[in-house]
């Protein structure tokens, strides 16, 4: 007879076996160790040009069909555009990001405060975007799950910042405080009222449609199932802080104590068989923009955004009948998934041999692909559009006798994910075509052998450019910085048209380019601790806490 294992006891050897020997002691992990696992997260959201373009990626893709998708609008109906405000109208992240290295939690009181004394900024492209839109005459509705009490002051701080707002009845908030708003209730009260949303955008699933109960499972499936809405009529912004696809990662999750959502975090990034050790503030930091990206049906949703306008693209005009015209997309975290092992090496430490970095690719082989991808490209060549794959990887791991190992697995990889034109030529790593003087170069080195007719005598006319970090794009060749967040300001016009990106916030290239420039030195020369202090040091307060904190004295 099999002997049965106590649930309790199993969790508890669960729990160990992930976390490690140097995890938090038995009963020490509190709300200050789960509020710290947001950092990264924060980090990227709150500092990133990546964050930024996305953003620009969404509203002027919006503007360019605004026109055409109005002309739908039924007779005798009333175009309207419905919208959340929180993080997909004005950035609400210093709430979360003020609890960092405390014990505090959110609150009805906290929250009331927040909208209170906030100071309010306009996230990019969206006040010109709806300003666009009311001046063609379309109804604009903002549903949020603020309270009610708040709706003047929430009224006059959209006002203030551009927001067009027609009507107190245009804003629609929480009637009671601490009951959830049902977003579907309130949107089909509007259509009642005779308006045909033309267009929704928010943060949340829910913010577009009516989302399946139930896990990340069932939200992903919900998502495929109303992929083609993304990018036209629904528009879903990254939040990586938080938000319900949290929720969905276990079952009565908001009602689990710190250490038990902890570990319901740590087993959905799956940080057991990492074969490098890594920091533990650093793992700390990074867990939950892990665990947007592996286990959130809202990241599968920003990527096939990416992907659907990005298809639009291709078939615009001015790209479908250039001559020798051609695409470049990057390969990791753009085509393919990062699996749970790209977390090592971490930042600042390397494989000991090449064989250990062999086998790190190798485990790799049966990484998912990003969705969308694989159809993007696949119209692509349909199309008659050259493409292009480049990479930051080597050609090789160093081992002897195995030169081009890497290239090797990488273009076996591709092929196992059903990507089109997959060759050596189209495969660009980081040793091709760089000056006589180096043996591995920037992307821009790649980029300038495409159009300059190095690859095969034919100058390419490089139309679309896909990509998960700046450096993916050619800002370098036009003389800005893919590290600098003003270079998106000075290139705004180009997302969703030219550049289009993939939301990652685990991205080590911009976590350690963007930390050395803080720190005034490559954080690779600093200490474990001190790169955790920079992180730390990067998150955005707010200033109006104490203030908060002596209201409740």
């Amino acid at each position: 007879m099999e002997k049965k294992i106590d649930k309790k006891v199993l969790a508890a050897l669960l729990l160990t076996s992930l976390l490690g020997s140097q995890s938090f002691p038995a009963n020490s992990f509190d709300q200050k160790d789960l509020n710290n696992e947001v950092i990264i997260a924060a980090n990227w959201q709150q500092h990133s040009g990546e964050y930024s373009a996305y953003f620009y990626q969404s509203f002027n893709s919006a503007t360019d069909q605004l026109e055409t998708i109005l002309k739908r609008t039924p007779e005798g109906q009333k175009p309207a555009i419905i919208t959340d405000i929180d993080d997909t109208l004005i950035p609400s992240t210093p709430y979360f990001t003020s609890m960092v290295n405390t014990n505090e939690s959110r609150s009805i009181e906290r929250s009331r405060f927040w909208w209170n004394h906030q100071e309010a900024k306009a996230l990019p492209g969206s006040v010109d975007f709806l300003k666009k839109a009311n001046s063609l005459g379309i109804e604009i509705f903002y549903i949020s799950g603020r309270f009610n009490d708040v709706k003047t002051i929430t009224i006059n701080k959209l006002k203030q910042l551009g927001y067009p707002v027609n009507s107190e009845s245009h804003v629609i908030l929480q009637e009671e405080k601490n009951i959830t708003l049902n977003k579907e209730d309130k949107r089909q009260q509007i259509i009642k009222m005779g308006y045909y949303p033309i267009m929704l955008f928010g943060d949340q699933l829910d913010d577009l449609g009516e989302v399946d109960k139930g896990l990340y499972p069932e939200k992903k499936k919900w998502v495929s199932q109303h992929q083609d809405k993304l990018g036209s009529q629904w528009f879903i912004l990254p939040n990586t802080v938080y938000g319900f696809w949290e929720e969905a990662i276990s079952k009565g999750y908001r009602t689990l104590s710190p250490e038990e959502k902890h570990r319901v975090r740590i087993q959905g990034v799956n940080y057991s068989e990492l074969p490098v050790p890594i920091p533990e503030g650093y793992r700390q930091h990074i867990i939950m923009a892990d665990l947007w990206i592996r286990k959130s049906a809202d990241f599968n949703a920003t990527a096939l955004q990416t992907y659907n306008l990005a298809s639009k693209a291709l078939e615009a005009p001015e790209n479908r009948y250039a001559n020798d015209r051609a695409v470049i997309v990057d390969i990791d975290g753009t085509l393919i998934d990062y699996p749970p092992i790209h977390l090592t090496p971490p930042l600042c430490k390397s494989f000991p041999e090449p064989e250990e970095k062999m086998k790190n690719y190798e485990k790799q082989l049966q990484a998912s692909s990003i969705p969308g991808a694989r159809e993007f490209l696949n119209k692509a060549a349909a199309l008659g559009y050259e493409i292009f794959y480049l990479t930051a990887r080597e050609h090789s791991s160093g081992r002897s006798g195995h030169k081009g190992d890497v290239e090797n697995f990488t273009l076996r990889q591709l092929v196992y994910n059903g990507f089109p034109k997959v060759t050596p030529t189209n495969l660009l790593n980081r040793t091709k075509y760089c000056p006589v003087d180096k043996n591995s170069c920037d992307k821009e080195y790649q980029r300038k052998a495409i159009a300059s007719g190095r690859i095969n005598g034919k100058r390419y006319n490089v139309r679309l450019f896909v990509g998960d970090l700046l450096d993916d794009f050619d800002l370098k060749e036009q003389g800005l910085s893919p590290f600098d967040r003003a270079s998106v300001e000075k290139t705004k016009h180009l997302y969703g048209r030219r550049y289009f990106i993939i939301p990652n916030p685990v991205n080590k290239t911009w976590m350690r380019h963007y930390y050395s420039g803080v720190a005034g030195k490559d954080i690779c020369q600093l200490s474990d601790q001190e790169r955790s202090d920079i992180r730390k040091k990067l998150i955005e307060d707010w200033p109006e806490k104490d203030l908060y904190k002596a209201a409740q004295r």
